[in-house]
């Protein structure tokens, strides 16, 4: 019976295999049959690498990540041969009809390999570029103007890690088409060192939003002007407590603002030259700093219709209010319709709050503002 009884069972597994072997053939490749947009789309969410990873697939998928219009290039370390080798035969053996539509690159200290992508980038209409370099040195990057006047740029975001001296911004940036910049830890730059004002920003015809990030002047003395009559969202943040990179002027020529931010610990200067008659939401979450600088940043943005203030902000007037020093009238709040209070990291009492919400709303004309704690 033993002997039956195993030939059976090796009969059934013999069976299943068939069975296995003819879904195999009647399965259809769903995937593959899809056009070649839909799959480069899919492919626009891999990496590069996994992407390229797909030609071994099939036939079907052979030439297709030639086609990738976005790449995403990542060094893991100064050096990275097998990096070079990689960006070498991606950008060589890429179909040049295709626009490149989104490039990010985050490299370490490798100026001749970032030469070749920005050279290749700017050859083929790139749209979207996000850059961070990890340069510790002032390096012989030869393409960085011509990334700065690049027409066919929508979207620009440069992080540099290390020392702002190697990543210097023209006097002006030639972007028609640029509609979001990001810019951390960059030097700004006037024509000559003896200028007055900065104004890097007035030739991007259709930029929408602009966000600073640990930026410095090549002079503290001057002043960076923002003009741009596009310009609708700025956001500055300073977290740098170097003595190489204090806090300077700022300059606002913007008439059609609506969102303004400013975070951190350097103390800059803010003004404006218009009445900013669009303003809509202001966030001031500043500490270390004056009170003085504080209420003279709100006179700058006394348009807002929605005024945010960090528990920091809050205790820095409240000090100067307990000890009687601030002498500086409050802001004229004509819009203020909302004042949301943020204190998070330091408790204060409801009597603080309104001690200091009190001071700020003295000199404002509406009778009715709502004061929101998160």
């Amino acid at each position: 019976m033993a002997p039956k009884r195993k030939q059976i069972e090796g009969e059934l597994v013999m069976k299943r295999k068939r069975q296995k072997r003819r879904c195999r053939k009647d399965e259809k490749d769903r995937i593959s049959e899809l056009p070649d947009c839909v799959l480069l789309h899919i492919m626009s969410f891999m990496s590069t690498k996994a992407a390229i990873q797909t030609c071994v697939l099939s036939k079907r998928w052979k030439n297709l990540c030639k086609c990738l219009t976005s790449l995403t290039f990542c060094a893991r370390y100064t050096g990275d041969i097998c990096f070079r080798k990689f960006v070498s035969w991606v950008l060589s053996s890429r179909d040049h009809s295709h626009s490149l539509l989104n490039l990010i690159v985050i490299s370490p200290n490798e100026p001749e390999v970032l030469d070749l992508i920005m050279k290749y980038a700017m050859v083929h209409d790139v749209q979207r570029l996000t850059m961070r370099i990890d340069l510790t040195c002032k390096p012989a990057f030869r393409s960085l103007p011509f990334i700065f006047s690049c027409k066919s740029l929508t979207s620009l975001k440069i992080c540099n890690v290390y020392d702002p001296n190697v990543m210097v911004i023209p006097n002006s940036l030639h972007l028609p088409l640029l509609k979001s910049l990001h810019l951390e830890r960059v030097k700004f730059t006037a024509t000559t060192a003896d200028a007055e004002h900065v104004e890097p920003f007035s030739n991007c015809r259709v930029l929408e939003s602009l966000y600073l990030r640990n930026c410095s002047m090549q002079n503290d003395s001057q002043t960076l002007c923002i003009s741009n009559s596009t310009l609708f969202s700025i956001k500055v943040y300073s977290y740098n407590i170097f003595a190489e990179r204090k806090a300077y002027n700022i300059a606002l020529c913007t008439p059609n603002l609506r969102s303004f931010t400013i975070k951190g610990v350097n103390s800059h200067h803010l003004s404006s030259v218009c009445n900013l008659p669009l303003l809509g939401a202001v966030s001031i979450g500043l500490f270390m700093v004056k009170s003085s600088i504080i209420v003279k940043l709100m006179q700058a943005l006394a348009n807002a219709r929605i005024l945010t203030l960090g528990s920091f902000t809050l205790q820095a007037i409240l000090v100067d209010l307990s000890d009687g020093s601030t002498r500086l009238q409050p802001p004229c709040f004509v819009r203020l319709e909302s004042l949301r209070v943020k204190s998070k990291l330091i408790e204060l009492f409801d009597g603080q709050i309104s001690k200091v919400v009190k001071y700020l709303l003295r000199n404002s004309p509406r009778t009715r503002v709502d004061v929101t704690r998160n």
